[in-house]
């Protein structure tokens, strides 16, 4: 069974490396000296649409209670401005699937975390373990660079929408208008912060086309507006 499991990964790495095609990476930064962690980690984008935090085969860090992964725009999810987002639907656990503290297995080896689809790869600057029932950040990876030879389409949002489109009022409190000034046809999506899709019209070629949020909680959106192969993301506040 095991020989089994690990030829499974091995093509499963081998697929990853075949269809990933724009990513940023970064080597692991420890936290605390108590909490040891080490290997590399980065976000990839890839070429049939899956988005994911990949920690590498060379991953590896001590047993905690609770730890999770997040995308940030800051090295600590705690601070104002961070916007963090959780990749993980469950903690983060060792490979027999123990959940052990002092002298259990480590957590090693590859591992994938699906990133909403609204999310670009210059959206977030840091990937970042935090230990929850502690309140203690476990260790954090400062992404570098966009590599990859289609980076220009899967990472870069097109200037022409960012010049055309915009939204109105923001912040706003029951309804906002996308303003297409250009009347191109558009589709146009409204994802909530963790990634569900809450709205979307096809096709739209209004001059402004209405949102009604009465039915949404307040809190932070994400925008996705598509035309052709160009695409932006905006954030929207409903206060």
């Amino acid at each position: 069974m095991k020989t089994k499991l690990l030829l499974l990964l091995s093509i499963t790495l081998c697929a990853f490396q075949v269809n990933a095609q724009c990513s940023r990476s970064g080597s692991f930064i420890q936290s605390d000296p108590a909490y040891s962690i080490s290997g590399t980690g980065n976000i990839t984008f890839e070429t049939n649409g899956d988005k994911n935090v990949i920690f590498e085969s060379d991953f590896a860090t001590v047993q905690g209670a609770d730890l999770r992964v997040y995308i940030s725009k800051t090295d600590d999810i705690a601070t104002a401005g961070s916007d963090a987002i959780e990749v993980t639907t469950s903690q983060l656990i060792n490979d027999d699937g123990g959940t052990g503290g002092a002298g259990t297995s480590p957590i090693t080896g590859m591992k994938s975390f699906p990133i909403p689809p609204s999310v670009e790869l210059h959206d977030f600057d840091y990937i970042v373990i935090q230990c929850i029932t502690i309140n203690e950040r476990w260790g954090h990876v400062v992404l570098g660079a966009n590599q990859g030879p289609d980076c220009a389409t899967l990472g870069v949002s097109e200037n022409t929408l960012n010049e055309t489109v915009s939204l109105y009022p923001n912040p706003t409190n029951e309804q906002f208008e996308v303003r297409n000034d250009s009347q191109i046809p558009m589709s146009i999506s409204i994802y909530d912060i963790i990634g569900n899709r809450v709205q979307l019209v096809e096709k739209s070629h209004l001059k402004k086309q209405v949102f009604s949020l009465s039915n949404l909680n307040s809190g932070v959106y994400l925008v996705e507006i598509k035309s052709d192969n160009q695409k932006i993301v905006k954030k929207l506040i409903k206060r």
